[in-house]
């Protein structure tokens, strides 16, 4: 809401109420920003802050451009910097912007621009002091996710797949016309500041990401930031084709926004496919499948702690994954009240920090000689060449019938405990559909620390 506020008051300013109003359209129904509207993760204050930053960043280059805009501009900065470490890419932005837009440079000759810097980098000091008090391990993590330790080898698998992926999250229309208003604005970068200025803001982050693709793989959401920027750019480019007589844009206009409106309706409820065609997504490819179900999940685990229970030792759960660990702990009423005095969930022991858990105290201290139900989330069946016919027509088959099987037990769960048996695989069933299957194993007899 607050980025579409500010958005619109920027737009309206820069380019006139109709691109503001149209904007404001666009980013209501692209699929990315829906669901960044819907789920909290930690991409939502980034890009809001990012944004922000940028807006105060626009009003600080101008010739009347004070010291406090730049503070603002250092704030934004640093607040998108804790949300994510992503942030840092805006000094590049920044950076570029000045390279090549001469008339802005008399910035760095006043305190304004240096300022901003400061209070980013104060604002990095919590971040750079807890790693050096714990060995640098979400640098550790950050560098393991962008696989910067993964030898050089020239592929264009993951370029291809990026492409597709950000045509979907961006929505198919507002994707072609964002690429073909990046290759217009390029050739008139040294005649227009805003376009400029915000070619700057997002594609250095957007094509960036995209080139890494021909090293390894690049998540969809990785580009969130870039994504307003580009989109004021997008706008205010066909706006003026608009203006200038073009009878195709309020047409490509109408088709994008109205195939935005029905992705993002049935992003929010894909069981309307369901509804209407008598055919559920399958849950391999329904992106609802992450965020239903857990419940069900929940109980099937304490279902099995409390049958193990009755052998007479007190029963803890652990989970294979830190997601799993957190949707278990908050639908088990009991392990919610528990979790900041002796947690009833744990995610499993690990030699090294492989998330925040590590962190956390963990059962080997708290409840040694207890039994445990371990729970693993199984893989789902891979979908079968050409499994959408099948899924046209009806037919049941569209999955692999290799028998559902998780990966085997961790062996710091094998050597903690006297024994572990396999409990077999269970299935989640929400409103009649098998949305994922979980192992259960018991674990008894916990050996001390």
């Amino acid at each position: 809401a607050v980025l579409s506020l500010v958005l619109l008051r920027f737009m309206a300013r820069v380019a006139g109420a109709r691109a503001a109003f149209w904007l404001v359209a666009v980013l209501t129904v692209t699929p990315l920003l829906a669901v960044g509207a819907t789920v909290m993760t930690i991409d939502p204050p980034l890009v809001l802050f990012w944004t922000l930053a940028m807006l105060a960043g626009w009003r600080a280059v101008q010739p009347d451009g004070t010291t406090g805009h730049w503070l603002g501009v250092g704030l934004g900065m640093a607040l998108a910097f804790l949300s994510k470490y992503s942030a840092m890419f805006q000094i590049v932005c920044f950076a570029l912007f000045f390279l090549f837009w001469k008339p802005a440079r008399f910035h760095l000759r006043r305190p304004g621009p240096w300022l901003a810097l400061g209070l980013f980098a104060l604002g990095t000091l919590p971040v750079i002091i807890w790693n050096a008090q714990h060995g640098w391990v979400t640098v550790h993590h950050v560098g393991e996710n962008a696989k910067i330790d993964k030898p050089w080898s020239f592929t264009l698998r993951y370029f291809f797949e990026f492409a597709g992926a950000q045509a979907g999250i961006l929505n198919p229309v507002f994707f072609v016309g964002m690429l073909a208003a990046l290759a217009g604005v390029w050739k008139l970068r040294r005649q227009d500041a805003l376009l400029l200025y915000l070619l700057c803001m997002g594609a250095p982050v957007f094509l960036g990401y995209w080139a890494y693709t021909l090293h390894s793989r690049v998540l969809p959401n990785w580009i969130a930031p870039a994504v307003a920027p580009l989109f004021c750019l997008m706008v205010i480019w066909w706006d003026r084709r608009w203006s200038a007589g073009s009878r195709l844009v309020p047409r490509w206009l109408a088709t994008g926004v109205t195939l935005g409106a029905v992705m993002v309706v049935v992003l929010h409820d894909t069981r309307l496919i369901g509804k209407i065609s008598g055919r559920y997504l399958p849950p391999k490819i329904d992106p609802h499948r992450r965020v239903l179900g857990w419940k069900e999940t929940a109980a099937l685990a304490e279902a099995a702690r409390q049958q193990l229970r009755t052998e007479g030792r007190e029963t803890f759960i652990i989970a294979s994954h830190y997601g799993l660990t957190g949707q278990i702990s908050f639908y088990l009423p009991e392990a919610r009240r528990a979790v900041t005095t002796t947690p009833l969930v744990y995610y499993r022991s690990s030699d090294r920090p492989r998330n925040q858990f590590y962190f956390w105290p963990g059962y080997r201290q708290q409840r040694p000689g207890q039994n445990a139900i371990y729970v693993d989330e199984v893989k789902p069946p891979r979908l079968v060449r050409g499994w959408w016919k099948k899924w046209l027509l009806g037919q049941k088959d569209i999955y692999e019938t290799d028998p559902p099987r998780g990966d085997p037990v961790p062996r710091e769960i094998l050597a903690e405990f006297d024994s572990v048996t396999d409990l077999g695989v269970r299935d989640v069933v929400h409103r009649g559909r098998v949305l994922r299957r979980i192992q259960l194993f018991a674990c008894r007899g916990l050996r001390g620390s």
